[in-house]
């Protein structure tokens, strides 16, 4: 997946379609109706995204600070 260095997170229909796979659920199966349903879900369950980013803000800054503690 190509994106711009500014973009964070993309999750794609291709993306989907992947995780349906692993569910051994067919391509087939991922309708619009479908993708819709999940693009809900995804929005409510990134619903706190601030939380989670800033989370995954605090622990980058953490290993980046043992590791330079460790040179």
């Amino acid at each position: 997946m190509s994106t711009d260095r500014g973009t964070i997170f993309v999750l794609t229909k291709e993306d989907v379609i992947g995780c349906a796979r692993e569910m051994g659920i067919p391509e087939e199966s991922i309708t619009d109706e479908v993708l819709a349903q999940v693009k809900k879900g995804v929005e409510w369950g990134l619903e706190c995204w601030s939380d989670v980013v800033k989370t995954a803000i605090h622990e980058a800054l953490t290993i980046t600070s043992e590791k330079e503690n460790e040179s």
